[in-house]
């Protein structure tokens, strides 16, 4: 164990059952210093079996998110492994567990369960739709959380069906943060209490905070938002789009009229006079009193076509060393090149390298997403393999013995 004292929550310790939904949040525990002690059955935690892979076919999501954390194996099925369970539980802070729903009440391990064994404990649970309510006993993933909170309905081009999200596991990960911040003030209310706290998260929901800008337009005007691709629904209110396609990639561009882009729309049609590319039309508007709802859909089109093809004509660079100094709401869109190579990102340190033997070929991964003086957050080692710390915690914990502690399991090969 590496010293803990400048880390913030080096006093508390956290249980994380088996299970992949809550692995952020368990590695946030575990970078600002809690001693993280990962409950993996005996063949393996199923994030152990997630993509990407690396060429020895080991998982990177694993490597990611396990990192710093102590792995200990435990058959929740038996008899010994759930007194070995309890036992961990009396002597631990937090517990976060992402079971199916009636797992923990069949396998003795509710909350009213945990809560005789230890009153002080917070109880983090992850589930699709939250322990209760008429969906509390449906199965979902990532994409049925997505689909159900309405997010992918507003995801896609205007004409075309919804979209997925493309990078997976997003629910998980908002989710694993909202709940990280929960458990938080959990803690921090145990120390004025001394009583413990259940969080019920429901990681379908984390798909609605996502949203906060629609549900008014339905409430108040009753109107059902639909997906605009590169526009934003507003509506039924008629708008450009926001994405526009460069020379050499896309940018992000916000057409504004009025006080305060009128100016700066006059002197991007100067700057496409330059270039032989602004139609007569262009110089007629007055752009602070332009009314792009009262002008109408034609007038819509002729403006898209014509900046349209300018922004086609020049590189991002061009685009954004333009608009910077004026103060133009335009940047570049990033590919992951492009953020890989981020010169403010290096600057931030913002990647961390893993150790060599983790990845091959290397791999960078996300450091900490905040700065703290006077403390770190970052990663505290490498992830652990399947049971590497089972006989030290179950020793040294609950002072079993090497044999009592295998009795526990029996360790079947997992992808580590």
């Amino acid at each position: 164990m590496d010293e803990v004292q400048n880390r913030p929550l080096g006093r508390y310790r956290v249980l994380e059952l088996p299970g992949a939904e809550s692995a952020l949040c368990g590695r946030s525990f575990a970078d600002l210093g809690a001693d993280v002690i990962k409950i993996e059955p005996p063949e393996g935690d199923p994030g152990r079996r997630l993509p990407p892979f690396d060429r020895r076919g080991g998982s990177l999501y694993w490597t990611a998110y396990a990192a710093g954390k102590r792995s200990v194996v435990i058959d929740l099925d038996t008899g010994a492994g759930k007194a070995a369970l309890l036992g961990l539980v009396r002597v631990a802070d937090v517990l976060l567990e992402a079971l199916p729903a009636g797992a923990p009440d069949r396998l003795g391990l509710g909350h009213n369960a945990l809560r005789h064994e230890n009153p002080a404990l917070v109880v983090t649970s992850f589930s699709p739709f939250g322990r209760g309510g008429p969906y509390g006993e449906r199965l979902g993933s990532d994409l049925v959380q997505f689909a159900m909170s309405g997010y992918l309905n507003m995801t896609g081009p205007a004409d075309g069906p919804p979209l997925k999200v493309s990078a997976p596991y997003q629910t998980w990960f908002h989710g694993s943060m909202h709940a990280f911040a929960a458990t938080l003030l959990a803690l921090r209310r145990r120390r004025r209490s001394g009583q413990g706290a259940h969080i019920d998260l429901s990681l379908r929901d984390t798909g609605i905070w996502m949203l906060t800008h629609t549900y008014q337009f339905w409430d108040l005007l009753g109107v059902n938002l639909k997906r605009q691709g590169a526009s934003r629904d507003m509506g039924g209110v008629l708008r450009l789009p926001t994405i526009w396609a460069a020379r050499d990639g896309y940018v992000i561009w916000l057409f504004q009229t009025g006080h305060i882009g009128g100016t700066r729309l006059r002197q991007l049609v100067a700057w496409m006079d330059e270039h032989g590319m602004a139609p007569p039309f262009l110089h007629a508007i007055d752009w602070e009193n332009f009314d792009l709802l009262g002008a109408g859909a034609e007038r819509r089109d002729e403006l898209v076509a014509a900046f349209a093809a300018f922004f086609a004509s020049r590189t991002r660079e061009e685009l954004f060393a333009w608009a910077l100094p004026r103060g133009v709401m335009l940047a570049p869109m990033q590919t992951l090149r492009d953020v890989a190579a981020d010169p403010q990102l290096a600057a931030r340190g913002a990647w961390r390298s893993l150790e060599a033997g983790e990845a091959d070929p290397p791999a960078r991964l996300p450091g900490p997403p905040v700065h703290m003086s006077g403390a770190r957050w970052e990663r505290r080692g490498p992830a652990p393999s399947l049971g590497e710390q089972s006989a030290a915690v179950l020793d040294g914990l609950l002072g079993l013995g090497a044999v009592e502690a295998t009795h526990l399991h029996t360790a079947a090969p997992g992808r580590e």
